[in-house]
């Protein structure tokens, strides 16, 4: 990502670092507020089933093909398939939305939020907000900063895959964690679930 021959110019190449920047430290806050939040909570039980390592593969995987589709070998072997420059700006949108959306449904939830999936006995179920809508906004929020990345860097080939990476491992990680929350919570979390989306309104 600290290539700058990847973008059109400095200029563009410095917003797209402003806005990675605003991403990255948004992302620290939010783990030292759950590592807060939850190192002194008596635990119920952790069913995480290693979707917190699945959910750090797609961003990875995400970040990584946003930028080997720009390399300059591969450009080399398969040519640059860009899409139009407008979808730079697109990117950037998509970053900062993304980014400010994960940090207010964090917000929202306070400390029942948690990085791997686990449940509390003083946990609450939250369904204000963002989450009177959406019932994994934070995961929307994520998505949205790895298609915008994709989208920041042109290629015509790394917004697909990214859209395919993140659509199998947080439909994993979803499924563990609304079994988690159904045990929890039992009907309460069904009648809510009967009202809300899980990632897109009027889609999913």
């Amino acid at each position: 990502m600290n290539d700058p021959t990847c973008f059109v110019n400095m200029q563009e190449y410095y917003h797209f670092i402003y806005a990675i920047s605003y991403m990255m430290i948004a992302e620290i806050v939010i783990w030292l507020y759950n590592f807060k939040g939850w190192i002194k909570k008596p635990q119920i039980s952790n069913k995480d089933c290693g979707t917190l390592l699945l959910v750090i593969f797609a961003c990875w995987s995400s970040f990584s093909i946003s930028t080997f589709f720009r390399c300059g070998y591969i450009t080399e072997l398969i040519g640059e398939i860009l899409i139009p420059h407008c979808f730079f700006y697109l990117g950037l949108f998509l970053l900062v939305l993304g980014t400010t959306l994960r940090s207010w449904a964090v917000w929202t939830l306070k400390h029942s939020f948690t990085l791997s999936v686990k449940t509390n006995s003083t946990q609450g179920l939250v369904t204000t907000g963002i989450y009177r809508y959406i019932r994994n906004p934070a995961y929307v929020g994520t998505i949205l900063c790895l298609l915008g990345t994709a989208f920041c860097f042109r290629s015509a080939i790394a917004p697909v895959l990214v859209l395919i990476i993140c659509f199998v491992c947080y439909g994993i990680r979803i499924q563990i964690e609304e079994r988690a929350l159904r045990l929890r919570f039992g009907n309460d979390f069904d009648n809510y679930c009967a009202h809300t989306w899980r990632l897109i309104p009027f889609i999913w």
